[in-house]
């Protein structure tokens, strides 16, 4: 690893988040409360707005730049592609989950298992490895594909309890045949399960040399958990993971400004190098790499534009600016809006505006702050107001589908930075450490393995 290679790439990313957090560093439900769409320089939107659908798509997917544009939306352009490390998606294998696998699964989770499966495979055929730890199995799809097209004994580490015990019952079910070389237990893992999962492996399968660890979408901590588990652990020769939802890391200190609330994180960044980057520059990434970063590092890529539609663009806009203008107006009137449901409002039951207030009002509660709890406003005048902003407010369609496609350009860069600062803690633990390009982008989101092999 190049120390000095790795501080300038850290550097240089590091100070174009912190140039562009008018884009990323607040939820997409603020973009009118706290006037984001204001915020696109007025030099970027005359020329923006001016753009056709296909020159739009072909802005945010391929970063296309028109030679009159003025040099400071060039510059972001460049720099989108600049910092973003990640390998490009060749031409994927054409495996295929066998039939009787497909049951009851997405499109989604069958890409998802067998190209996973078959890195796995190709990994451990190469530094010769039998026996596999999926650590986070959820259901154990990815153990029983790997024992049924490969022959490998597994062992499927899971905390939640509901989960262990509906991999077992369709595993009796199903394939009944992988019971002795499929295993499924209960474990909290954490940095400190290194024993525990040695105990663990050796009672369920005897005589254990080398083994790989792999983990689907480990959520939040557990990608670096699997890591530190990985570096402890004897027996772990090889490791392949699959991060997700780099948004639900814990906070370990949290500072409220006038402005905004600083966040810090117990396990970002991880890497000294980037530590150092960040001491020897000043940056208070707590000021800038916050949640809605880290969210927006797991959203769904800049290829979801290709060929999209000026119909699936409006109803983006459309859906993205009813949900702010609610968040609007809830500030506007000292409310505290709370869904009733899990789910917010349907889209599919919202043809206009009328339509998605009342179905709104249906679905989340608009909680007075505890100074006006005996206030009381009718549904029809708080459809009424609702109206009205969006009467305001509802010219700024095309501006949504802007600031969108401008954000949607940072995900990979800001993915990029997150799964750099993995790879290079990996490297300073001397680890041989690549990222792999496993998915298509379009199906599954989180398409990168770090594979790392112990020497």
């Amino acid at each position: 690893m190049d120390i000095n290679a790795e501080k300038k790439y850290f550097f240089e990313t590091l100070r174009f988040f912190h140039e562009t957090q008018w884009l990323h560093n607040i939820p997409v439900i603020d973009i009118l409360t706290k006037a984001s769409l204001d915020a696109i320089p007025k030099e970027w939107i005359k020329h923006l707005e001016m753009l056709e659908n296909e020159e739009l798509n072909n802005l945010v997917v391929e970063k296309t730049i028109k030679s009159d544009w003025p040099d400071s939306l060039k510059t972001y352009v460049t720099k989108c592609k600049e910092v973003n490390r990640l390998p490009p998606i060749s031409i994927l294998s054409s495996v295929k989950l066998p039939q009787h696998f497909k049951i009851g699964l997405s499109q989604k989770k069958q890409h998802e298992i067998m190209h996973l499966a078959h890195l796995v495979d190709v990994q451990c055929k190469r530094h010769d490895i039998q026996t596999i730890i999926d650590l986070g199995a959820g259901l154990g799809y990815v153990c029983q594909m790997l024992y049924y097209l490969h022959n490998y004994q597994i062992l499927g580490l899971e905390r939640d309890k509901e989960n262990i015990n509906r991999a077992f019952t369709r595993q009796k079910k199903l394939f009944p045949e992988s019971l002795t070389k499929v295993k499924y237990v209960h474990c909290d893992i954490t940095c400190d399960s290194v024993d525990t999962i040695e105990s663990i492996l050796q009672q369920k399968f005897h005589d254990v040399a080398n083994v790989c660890l792999i983990g689907l979408h480990a959520c939040g901590d557990l990608s670096t958990s699997a890591s530190t588990i990985f570096c402890k652990m004897k027996s772990a020769k090889l490791f392949i993971l699959i991060s997700c939802c780099y948004h639900k890391l814990l906070i370990s200190k949290s500072i409220q400004t006038p402005l905004q609330e600083k966040q810090y994180f117990h396990n970002f960044p991880t890497s000294n190098c980037l530590r150092e980057t960040i001491a020897a520059h000043n940056f208070d990434i707590g000021q800038f790499l916050r949640i809605p970063f880290l969210r927006l590092a797991c959203q769904e890529s800049a290829d979801k534009w290709h060929g999209m539609t000026q119909e699936k663009h409006d109803d983006h806009s459309f859906h993205v600016l009813a949900r702010a203008v609610l968040q609007l107006y809830s500030q506007q009137n000292n409310y505290v809006l709370k869904k009733k449901v899990r789910k917010g409002t349907r889209k599919s039951q919202c043809s206009n505006f009328q339509t998605y207030v009342k179905d709104s009002l249906l679905r989340y509660d608009f909680v007075p702050n505890a100074d006006e709890t005996d206030r009381v406003v009718t549904r029809e005048k708080m459809e009424k107001d609702l109206t009205q902003i969006w009467e305001e407010q509802s010219k700024s369609f095309k501006a949504v589908e802007i600031y969108t496609g401008l954000q949607m350009m940072l995900q990979l860069p800001a993915e990029s930075l997150i799964l750099q600062d993995r790879l290079c803690w990996l490297h300073e633990q001397n680890l041989e450490t690549v990222i792999v390009p496993v998915m298509d982008k379009c199906i599954s989101p989180r398409s990168y393995a770090i594979v790392s092999y112990k020497c």
